[in-house]
C-alpha cells in the first residue's frame, strides 16, 4: 500500500486571461528541496513537460505522480508543500516551483510469517530484501509467492492472513499468518461433459497417478495436456471433490470437439506451355477419436493431375500397454504420369517426452515400379528401399489449425539403403533425408496475425544422377501457391511463405500471403545443374460454417496473369 500526506497544498489560482486571449501554457519547471534525488530526476517524476497547456487538473495529476514514484522508492511520507506560479505580464505562461518535502525513506526489515513450522521451502524467493527500499508492489508479489510456494507442497487450502506493519528506526518488518491446512492426496481424475469419449481416454492423458500429492503446477500442466486433445475444445479449471480424510479426486468439466473430419478440394490447372487444362482434386477421411476411444485412422485420395494419383491410409493405435506410447503404420501408393509406380510401407512408436515435445522412430520399405515406358523414357529399374528414420516435434500453437500464437518445430531425418532389380547396372546404395519444418505464429494486435512458415528437404543419395521417384516435389496448394501440384523436383527443395491474417474465429480468418520456393536437381540427360527460385503471392479465406470449413485460395505465380492464377476450393465438414 502506498501512504500519502494528509493534505496536498497547492497555491491559489490566479486569475486566468480574457476568453478572446490564448489559452495558457507551463513555461519553466522548477522543483526545490529535494535531497535524495536532483531536480532532473524530480521533473522525470513529474512528467510536467514545458509547452504543455496549464490547467488545475493537470498541476494535481503532476503533483500525484511526483508522489507515486517516490513512494516507489520508499518515501511514502514525501509530500509537495506548495507549488508557487509567476505569470508573465500577458498570463499567457506560467512558471512553476514546486517545493518538494521527501522525508524518511522506509526500509524493508523482515517478513515474519508465524504458524508455518515448515515454511515456503526453496521455491521461494522474495523480492524484497532487508535494507533495501519498501516497495508496496513487491510486498505483494511476495505474499502471493509465499502462497503459492505452500499450495506447491501439498496445501491447496492454505491462506494467508496478513496481520501488520512494524515500523521502527531499523525498517519495516511484515507480520502474516500461515494456515496451512490441511494436505491433498489425489485418487483419480473425473471428467464432466463428455459425450462420445470414454472418460479412460481423456482422463490417462492427465498422467496423474493415484496417490501423488497436490501441486498445482502439475495439475496446470494436466490440464494443458488435455487441451491439447485434438477431440477436446475446452477444459475448465480442475475442482477438488473430497472422498475422506486427505484423499480427493480432480474434476475437470470439458467440451468435446468434433475430431473427425472429410476434408474435398476441387481445383483447376489452366491450360499453360502446351499441357490442357485438368480438374484436380483430394479426397481426405480423418478421425482423431474413433469410436470415442482416441485412436486415428486417416483414408487420403488424391488426383494431382490427369495422369498422376495418389492413396494414403495411416492408422494409429495410442497407450500400448496401458503406457504414453503410440504404435502406428502407414500405406502410401502413388502412380505418377502412368510411367511408374511407387509403394511406402512404414511403421513405428510416438512418446510425448514432455508436453509440447513428441520423438517417433520408424521403419519403411519402399518400392519403385516401373512400366515399359517408364524404363525406356526415364531408365528407371524396378528397386526397393529399406530403412529406418527419427523425428521431433516441438508443439506450442495456441489452436493448431488457426494460430493466434505460439511455435512449431518439426525435424526428421531417415537412413536407408536401396537394392536394385539384377537387370539394373547399379548396385546397392547409400540413401539419406532430412526434412525441417517450423512456423511462428505472433499476434500483432486485436485480431491481426503474421504466420511465418519455413520448410527444407535435402536428399543425399549414392545414386548420380538421382532417380525422378526419389526426388522431393514442389508446387501446388500445400506448399508453394501460385504453381501447379508438383510443379518442380529436386534433391533439395525449400519454401517459405509469410501470411498476414485477419483473424475471426478458431475456425475462420482471411489473409494475404507472399511465398519463395527453391529446388535443385542435377537431370540425368542435361550437364546443366537446374536451379530456380520461384515465388507466388495471392489472397485466401477460411470460414467455419454449419456444412464445415470452406477454404478459398487465390494464387499467382511468377509472370502469370490473371487468366492463369491458381483456384483452389476446399471444403472439410467435422463430425
Amino acid at each position: 500500500m502506498k501512504f500519502l500526506p494528509a493534505t496536498l497544498l497547492f497555491a491559489t489560482l490566479l486569475a486566468g486571461p480574457a476568453t478572446s486571449q490564448p489559452a495558457p501554457v507551463v513555461g519553466a519547471v522548477e522543483f526545490r528541496g529535494g535531497g535524495a534525488f536532483t531536480p532532473g530526476k524530480l521533473a522525470d517524476f513529474a512528467r510536467l513537460p514545458q509547452g504543455q497547456p496549464w490547467s488545475a487538473p493537470a498541476l494535481d495529476q503532476a503533483a500525484l505522480r511526483l508522489l507515486e514514484r517516490l513512494a516507489d522508492e520508499g518515501y511514502y511520507f514525501a509530500r509537495v508543500d506548495s507549488v508557487a506560479e509567476r505569470w508573465t505580464r500577458d498570463s499567457t505562461r506560467v512558471r512553476l516551483t514546486f517545493y518538494v518535502t521527501e522525508g524518511h525513506r522506509l526500509v524493508f526489515q523482515d517478513l515474519a510469517v508465524s504458524g508455518d513450522s515448515t515454511g515456503p521451502g526453496d521455491r521461494f524467493m522474495p523480492q524484497s530484501r532487508p535494507g533495501q527500499a519498501f516497495r508496496d508492489g513487491y510486498l505483494e508479489e511476495d505474499l502471493w509467492d509465499y502462497l503459492r510456494a505452500k499450495e506447491e507442497a501439498g496445501h491447496p487450502f492454505a491462506r494467508l492472513d496478513l496481520e501488520g506493519l512494524d515500523l521502527a528506526e531499523a525498517g519495516v518488518t511484515v507480520r502474516a499468518k500461515m494456515i496451512s491446512g490441511p494436505t491433498a492426496q489425489l485418487q483419480g481424475v473425473r471428467l464432466a461433459g463428455l459425450e462420445h469419449t470414454k472418460p479412460r481416454v481423456v482422463a490417462r492423458e492427465a498422467r496423474l497417478r493415484a496417490g501423488e500429492t497436490y501441486r498445482p503446477s502439475r495439475v496446470e500442466r494436466a490440464r494443458q495436456r488435455l487441451r491439447r486433445l485434438p477431440f477436446i475444445e475446452e477444459v475448465s479449471e480442475p475442482v477438488l471433490v473430497p472422498l475422506g480424510g486427505d484423499r480427493y479426486d480432480l474434476l475437470f468439466t470439458v467440451k468435446e470437439a468434433r475430431a473427425n473430419s472429410f476434408d474435398g478440394v476441387v481445383g483447376y490447372q489452366p491450360e499453360q506451355e502446351g499441357r490442357k487444362g485438368a480438374f484436380t482434386g483430394l479426397l481426405d477421411l480423418s478421425f482423431q477419436n474413433l469410436f470415442g476411444t482416441g485412436r486415428k485412422a486417416r483414408v487420403h485420395w488424391e488426383r494431382l493431375s490427369a495422369h498422376q494419383q495418389a492413396l494414403d491410409l495411416y492408422y494409429e493405435e495410442p497407450w500400448v500397454l496401458n503406457q504414453p506410447v503410440n504404435l502406428w503404420g502407414q500405406f502410401r501408393q502413388e502412380i505418377r504420369d502412368t510411367l511408374y509406380l511407387t509403394r511406402h510401407l512404414s511403421g513405428g512408436a510416438s512418446v510425448s517426452a514432455l508436453d509440447v515435445l513428441t520423438l517417433r522412430g520408424s521403419l519403411f520399405s519402399e518400392e519403385t515400379i516401373p512400366d515399359s515406358a517408364g524404363q525406356a523414357l526415364l531408365g528407371l529399374f524396378r528397386s526397393q528401399t529399406l530403412g529406418g528414420g527419427l523425428e521431433l516435434e516441438y508443439e506450442t500453437r495456441d489452436v493448431p489449425e488457426n494460430p493466434t500464437l505460439g511455435l512449431f518445430y518439426r525435424s526428421y531425418v531417415s537412413a536407408a539403403v536401396k537394392d536394385y532389380e539384377a537387370a539394373a547396372p547399379q548396385g546397392e546404395l547409400d540413401v539419406r533425408r532430412y526434412e525441417t519444418d517450423a512456423e511462428w505464429a505472433w499476434r500483432m494486435f486485436g485480431r491481426h496475425i503474421l504466420d511465418l512458415q519455413l520448410h527444407g528437404r535435402l536428399l543425399q543419395s549414392d545414386e548420380d544422377p538421382v532417380p525422378l521417384p526419389d526426388l522431393y516435389r514442389l508446387g501446388g496448394t500445400r506448399t508453394l501457391r501460385g504453381y501447379r501440384e508438383d510443379q518442380f523436383a529436386g534433391s533439395s527443395v525449400g519454401w517459405a511463405a509469410v501470411e498476414y491474417r485477419f483473424w475471426l474465429d478458431k475456425l475462420s480468418r482471411v489473409y494475404a500471403f507472399f511465398n519463395l520456393g527453391y529446388y535443385e536437381y542435377d537431370p540425368p540427360l542435361e550437364a546443366e545443374l537446374q536451379r530456380g527460385w520461384p515465388w507466388g503471392y495471392g489472397v485466401g479465406l477460411r470460414q467455419g460454417t454449419p456444412l464445415g470449413i470452406i477454404g478459398f485460395d487465390f494464387a499467382l505465380g511468377e509472370g502469370d496473369a490473371l487468366a492463369t492464377a491458381k483456384v483452389h476450393f476446399r471444403l472439410v465438414n467435422r463430425f
